[in-house]
């Protein structure tokens, strides 16, 4: 059945609307390239040195961005093509997306974002969510990241291995909370499954990294792509 949510979220009103904000962030780059192009002029680089410069920058930007492209791919078919494209095109991440997407669809009663289809009032609920929550992180760096910052400077000056433990353990704690829903859900193997596959990959492909140096751009693409085709392998036997 045709997920109902899917008609608005693939609609030219939609698109309409996540162009605007996109048509924003295509801009900045182009005012910053200005920008820096003058500053470079400034300091006495040559034209041919800074376009060799943006050339190789380009080049090495495709790679980091193949995590992205997956992550887009990855919530299509759960929020459409056009609001994925502008949330992942601003400031948020895949985890973050769907994790508060989940929420959202979880409140109204829903086990989450990909199985089920939503009346238009939810997905524009979800839709609001997404969007308001994320601006907490933006609202406190306005107000807090100079004086917060201050501060980390001088934790770090007194033992500079306090910051390192201190962010690795906020995140270990933060992707604990994002895993404990499916670790633990015993009554559906397969997202247990998929979750410990994709953990092995990562572990393989950063060992990988290490001697192949080449490898380390793309071991978080691969070990997405490995957790995915797991889990569509795995479907086949286990549902």
């Amino acid at each position: 059945m045709a997920k109902e949510h899917l008609a608005i979220a693939n609609s030219n009103i939609m698109l309409l609307l996540c162009s605007v904000t996109i048509l924003v962030v295509l801009i900045q780059p182009i005012i910053f390239m200005k920008i820096a192009w003058k500053r470079g002029k400034n300091v006495g680089l040559t034209s041919d040195e800074m376009k060799t410069a943006t050339k190789s920058s380009s080049i090495f930007a495709i790679i980091p961005s193949l995590p992205i492209i997956i992550s887009y791919l990855m919530l299509v078919p759960a929020l459409g093509k056009f609001f994925p494209w502008l949330r992942l095109s601003v400031v948020g991440s895949a985890t973050y997306e769907t994790m508060a997407a989940n929420m959202a669809a979880e409140a109204f009663g829903y086990e989450n974002i990909f199985t089920a289809s939503f009346p238009p009032d939810v997905f524009i609920a979800i839709v609001a969510v997404v969007s308001i929550a994320i601006l907490g992180g933006n609202i406190f760096n306005l107000l807090f990241l100079k004086k917060y910052d201050e501060k980390v400077k001088n934790v770090k000056s007194l033992n500079s291995a306090v910051v390192p433990i201190m962010t690795t353990a906020m995140f270990l704690g933060m992707y604990g909370v994002f895993t404990a829903p499916h670790i633990s859900n015993v009554k559906n193997p397969l997202s247990i499954t998929t979750l410990i596959i994709s953990g092995i990959a990562s572990l393989i492909f950063g060992k990988l990294s290490e001697k192949y140096k080449s490898l380390k751009e793309f071991s978080f693409s691969l070990s997405i792509i490995t957790g995915m085709a797991s889990a569509c392998l795995l479907n086949l036997f286990l549902k």
